[in-house]
């Protein structure tokens, strides 16, 4: 934007200003309209200075001229109605309840700007579209366990009593804002001004400014992303139909009837599992590393999610989209809709809940399984621990080709929560079992018990042929893994493959192939291939490439990416 574009806001803004003085009685820093003051300065502020201290960029007029003129426009607005209707109504009564109904007007838009500001406190970054994703998508439950987690019931008290005291101060300034118009009333051409002023500002601001605010656009971007998404499940169908196997005579349902299981994980980090960092001081990993030792069980050194938060992770992980093609999750065929043309009856049994507004992106896809159902079908994350799970096993037909979907809580904040009691085995005398390492242990210790169970019970009950885990991303105890303040923590994750007697005598080649690619590079993104291979399902719709199963699978340490291609995995310190 070129200094005409935004010199031409400059008289009409400058004019608003002298008008709303004039008209209103009140100078610009009068104490009668400090509280106007404040909102309109806050929203002229916020976003264009935690921008430029979070990413150390100068400010650009031409990125932040909307939020200047939304705080302008707002202090205008509210001081010329404020004023007219403290002219007009001269009843005490009234005059009080006015002023308490301003004071909670000005609250709700300070909201906006207060939390930029508290999240910015909390992470020392600015919102980005990705930290507004995770707010979209979370349910009211989550928010109050992330409340607790991460500042404490203390500081939330604090905040809400210091809330009430802006109110009150908010409450004052309205009061002080009254006696001073009544005490010199506007006449009528003032009145007549301030009247014009608000009718132009409350349809100007609304509808043409404050969506172009800096933190609405960043919210946009989340909303069009989420509204993209909801076309998955509308040409579902049709992708389905399209979607063609290469040799569907060869599938390991037909060579190996029995089942397969994928178990997804949840905030597993590598950096605290014992099986992967043998300095880490918790033995959690005692059944994962004994299946170290059998020849069935291949677990994977190197394996890192695409992301740092769930919904985008699985959005590439369980469909053939990915970092490294341009394809779209809307248009992408799923590891359910594979796993169906290879001939398995398929089911998803979930123990997070449905959350959002609509659907995300892993509940559009759960929903095309032949079963799918949640431990609380409800919208809020659940408190059962994911055993439960285990019932839903119950309801498989072991004489029948399943495809099991398995998508755990495992270690998901607070991590007190996610094990009973009989896994309490590390505390930490200083307290703060909802995110510390010892917790976190304990959950990790759980996760790895039932995948003992899981993979027995699958074994034993219902013919189990190749069982996949992995975790949707990784975690660290300080930040959790919030995206804004990147540690590589976050993106460091487990990942193993069982493959049956039956299985390697069927397919020896890819066998040979999934235990020889133990130390391989690999990031979570191109699960869709591998599981396609697993199944040996290659079809129009399959990239042997991204395929860890397979020989032709060409990433290494120096050609992979996370955080959708931001940053190099080479550049991993611990590598």
């Amino acid at each position: 934007m070129t200094p005409d574009n935004y010199i031409l806001y400059m008289p009409p803004v400058i004019l608003c200003l002298v008008l709303v003085q004039w008209a209103g009685g009140q100078k610009l820093f009068s104490r009668a309209t400090l509280g106007h003051l404040f909102v309109g300065t806050l929203w002229c502020v916020t976003f264009p200075l935690l921008y430029s201290w979070s990413y150390d960029n100068p400010w650009f007029i031409s990125l932040i001229r909307n939020d200047l003129l939304m705080g302008t426009g707002f202090y205008a607005l509210s001081v010329s109605f404020c004023a007219l209707l403290y002219s007009v109504i001269r009843h005490r009564i009234l005059g009080i309840c006015l002023a308490v109904l301003a004071a909670l007007i000005d609250l709700l838009f300070l909201f906006i700007p207060a939390t930029q500001i508290a999240y910015y406190v909390t992470y020392w970054h600015s919102i980005t579209p990705a930290s507004l994703m995770a707010l979209y998508l979370t349910d009211p439950k989550e928010s109050i366990d992330f409340l607790e987690a991460m500042a404490g019931w203390g500081v939330v008290t604090l905040v809400a009593a210091g809330l009430l005291l802006l109110t009150y101060l908010f409450y004052r300034a309205h009061r002080l804002h009254q006696r001073a118009v009544q005490s010199a009333p506007p006449s009528w051409r003032q009145k007549l001004t301030l009247a014009a002023l608000v009718l132009y500002l409350s349809s100007y601001l609304p509808f043409t400014i404050f969506p172009q605010t800096s933190i609405i656009l960043n919210w946009k971007e989340v909303s069009d992303y989420v509204e993209e998404t909801q076309k998955y499940a509308s040409t579902h169908d049709e992708r389905y139909q399209m979607l063609t196997l290469d040799a569907a005579a060869d599938t390991l349902a037909v060579k190996a009837p029995g089942t397969v299981i994928v178990v997804i994980g949840e905030s597993a980090s590598r950096n605290y599992m014992h099986a992967y960092t043998p300095d880490f001081p918790y033995p959690d990993t005692p059944w994962m590393e004994a299946q170290e030792q059998s020849p069935s069980f291949t677990v994977y050194r190197n394996a890192y999610s695409s992301w740092t938060q769930t919904v985008p992770v699985l959005e590439k992980a369980l469909t053939e989209a990915s970092q490294y093609n341009d394809k779209e999750f809307s248009s992408s065929s799923s590891i359910l809709d594979v796993a169906k043309k290879a001939g398995y009856k398929t089911y998803w049994f979930s123990n997070q809940g449905r959350y959002g507004e609509y659907d995300s992106a892993i509940t559009l896809v759960a929903k095309t399984a032949d079963v799918a159902e949640w431990a609380d079908d409800s919208y809020l994350f659940t408190e059962k621990y994911d055993e439960r799970l285990l019932d839903f096993l119950d309801t498989l037909d072991p004489t029948e080709n399943n495809f099991v979907v398995l998508h755990i809580m495992g270690s998901h904040i607070y991590y007190n929560n996610r094990y009973p009691s009989e896994f309490n085995r590390w505390q930490n005398p200083d307290g703060g079992a909802a995110t510390n390492a010892e917790s976190y242990a304990n959950s990790i210790l759980y996760t790895d018990d039932l995948l003992r169970r899981i993979y027995e019970y699958g074994r034993d009950r219902l013919h189990l042929q190749t069982m996949l885990y992995f975790s949707d991303h990784g975690e660290d105890l300080k930040i959790s893994h919030n995206p804004d303040v990147f540690a590589w923590t976050m993106v460091r994750i487990p990942f193993f493959i069982y493959t049956s007697p039956a299985y390697d005598r069927e397919f020896p080649d890819r066998a040979r192939v999934i235990h020889a690619h133990r130390d391989t590079y690999f990031t979570n993104d191109m699960l869709y291939d591998t599981i396609s291979g697993l199944l040996n399902a290659p079809s129009n719709h399959y990239d042997a490439a991204q395929d860890l199963t397979s020989p032709t699978y060409r990433f290494t340490r120096d050609t992979l990416t996370t955080m959708f291609g931001q940053v190099q995995i080479k550049d991993d310190p611990s590598l």
